[in-house]
């Protein structure tokens, strides 16, 4: 039987159409594979949780504690008084109190330091070493102008016994007994002003650097003999009312 020239030619039309539908899906099924490959690997590689993860950890680990472990430290140390020692406290004056130059150096503060009771830590008023030590440490952080005065060896009325003698009985009672070539004074406002500077001290002390040690030898002590006794009383301390 005879096919048609035109059947044939449809015939081989149908089958080309055919090859080329294969080819697509072939290309659609590569394409979709080839997505879904990359969307997942790109994924896994980038996503959110692993790199939030690694930040997290890190951030953690190292912002809290270092810093602000050793910053709390250190006020609490200086502000709270730190350790009751006399290296502590003139460490802290030298460094903190510079334009109030009760010293000539580190040894005349060490000392000045070494005649103080003790106290203790953090005592904000009284005469001893615990509250010269606060209030230098205060002065180091905020308003040396108040603080450093406190910390100073008379004490700015803050850091002293209320009953610890004062200039203005020392200095009465040596202008009274101590005159002519005895007197080491210009006048009151100098005699005032030198002891201004010393440790209150304790009433009826007999040696040490002090205003009490001063007062008893310039006092009925210089009544009697003048001579001995004046210069002990007197700003240089006669090699009695001196640092021990």
């Amino acid at each position: 039987m005879r096919t048609a020239p035109w059947i044939l030619t449809l015939a081989l039309a149908l089958g080309v159409t055919a090859c080329g539908d294969d080819g697509n899906n072939t290309s659609t099924t590569d394409g979709s594979t080839s997505n879904a490959t990359g969307a997942s690997t790109g994924e896994a590689t980038t996503g959110a949780s692993t790199t939030d993860a690694t930040h997290g950890t890190t951030g953690h680990t190292t912002a809290p504690t270092t810093t602000h472990a050793t910053t709390d430290a250190s006020s609490g140390g200086t502000t709270g008084g730190g350790m009751l020692t006399c290296e502590a406290y003139c460490a802290l004056y030298e460094s903190g109190c510079a334009d109030f130059a009760e010293y000539d150096n580190t040894q005349a503060c060490l000392d000045q330091c070494s005649q103080w009771p003790l106290g203790t830590e953090g005592a904000v008023d009284g005469d001893s070493l615990g509250c010269r030590l606060y209030h230098v440490g205060v002065a180091n952080q905020a308003d040396p102008n108040t603080h450093c005065p406190h910390a100073s060896p008379n004490g700015g009325g803050v850091c002293v016994d209320p009953a610890a003698p004062t200039c203005a009985d020392y200095c009465t009672a040596y202008l009274m007994n101590c005159v002519d070539g005895n007197n080491a004074y210009v006048d009151e406002a100098d005699c005032k002003d030198q002891c201004s500077h010393w440790w209150p001290g304790v009433k009826d002390a007999t040696a040490g650097d002090s205003v009490g040690c001063r007062l008893y030898h310039g006092g009925a002590a210089a009544m009697s003999d003048p001579t001995t006794h004046c210069p002990h009383a007197g700003p240089g301390g006669g090699g009695v009312c001196v640092v021990p």
